[in-house]
């Protein structure tokens, strides 16, 4: 986990754009924590999840309304770390964006083998506690189901970043990311202007779960769950945007895949907790401005509206969520849209969600769920 990754160094220009602007609340169409809670009525509960096998081990911890949150799905090892001055570890899924630490010996030791044999586990976990319960052996169905997530043959582009040393402005061209769409017959490359990008955000917000809907789509876009499932909803984000719009994308991989590194977001719109992830993703887009086409982020769970790439990377740096480790973006990966979840800890090979189905799997299961209980 500790590899180097290089990349051609950014160019960009200069940015008259300010990020003072980005606080702005689009307000009746806000997916935030106050439009959930004045809808509270329209809004489904929050559920118990937990598995039977999980019901069985007596795992989780109290929740919102008392439900018990631990929950369960089919996972592949991206990657162990010791935790310092103990005997535990901490793990890291390709299929989940959280850390998970674990202290009994008989968990670690099946934890290390299933890394080792590069086999998926059916983990239970518990996302408030950030602690892995349990894993059992996959059933055939379950396997079968994760075969329908190829790994992704198309390139990428994998960056080394250090925020503290880049310039914001070399982080928001576009054309040195390679993030302009030049593949996809029938989409646009470049939205004509921030307004226009500001609609289109305007309407997927409207697709949050926590909102009462109608919606304009097959599954409610859960947004208001941060902890996990930023794939699900990048996926369906872009499909939006290419499907509705006809604009291009790619995504965006944000990766702290290296030493004690880790992303640390405080989640503002869904009650101010800290949220630490391996990895985040979420689409990007070519908007034309003033001065020149950027590269934007289109991240309801984070933000009110668009952003440029270096303000959404530079909030996955958030001191104040940080405990003993650091805070920090290792590298980036600009990917195809057909990108799904990484398939390793090196950022670097992904894996693909083709018919959607674990896309909205996803979607169904963190629909009731909220960020800060």
């Amino acid at each position: 986990m500790n590899n180097k990754y290089t990349g051609r160094a950014l160019r960009g220009l200069s940015v008259a754009l300010s990020v003072a602007a980005l606080a702005t609340v689009i307000g009746l169409n806000s997916c935030d924590r106050k439009a959930a809670k004045e809808n509270a009525v329209r809004v489904a509960p929050v559920v118990n999840t937990t598995s039977t096998a999980a019901s069985a081990a007596g795992a989780g911890s109290g929740g919102k309304n008392g439900a018990t949150q631990v929950m369960s799905s089919v996972l592949t090892v991206a990657g162990i770390r010791p935790i310092a001055g103990t005997s535990a570890i901490e793990v890291f899924f390709n299929e989940n964006a959280e850390f998970f630490s674990v202290t009994d010996i008989n968990l670690i030791d099946a934890v290390k083998a299933a890394f080792s044999a590069n086999k998926p586990v059916y983990a239970t976990f518990d996302p408030w506690q950030g602690v892995l319960v349990k894993v059992e052996q996959p059933n055939d169905q379950q396997l079968a189901d994760l075969r329908l997530r190829p790994v992704n043959v198309e390139n990428g582009k994998a960056i080394a970043v250090d925020l503290k040393k880049m310039a914001d402005n070399d982080i928001n061209e576009p054309q040195a990311l390679g993030v302009m769409n030049t593949t996809d017959p029938g989409l646009n490359n470049v939205i004509p202007d921030f307004a226009t990008a500001q609609l289109m955000f305007d309407y997927i917000v409207r697709q949050c779960c926590a909102l009462p809907g109608p919606y304009g789509i097959d599954k409610c876009i859960s947004f208001q769950y941060c902890q996990d499932g930023c794939y699900a909803r990048a996926h369906k984000m872009c499909w939006v945007i290419n499907n509705r719009y006809k604009y291009g994308t790619k995504k965006i991989f944000s990766f702290a895949n290296a030493g004690s590194d880790k992303l640390c977001v405080q989640a503002q719109k869904w009650g101010g907790c800290c949220i630490r992830w391996w990895y985040h993703v979420a689409p990007l887009v070519t908007v034309q401005t003033p001065t020149g086409p950027k590269a934007y982020v289109f991240d309801p769970a984070m933000f009110n509206q668009p952003v440029l790439l270096a303000t959404w990377l530079h909030a996955q740096e958030n001191p104040a969520c940080a405990g003993s480790f650091t805070p920090h973006v290792t590298m980036i990966n600009v990917q195809p849209t057909s990108s799904y979840t990484p398939s390793g800890s090196s950022g670097l090979t992904f894996s693909t969600d083709p018919t959607f189905s674990s896309t909205n799997s996803t979607l169904t299961t963190y629909a009731p769920r909220v960020t800060c209980p």
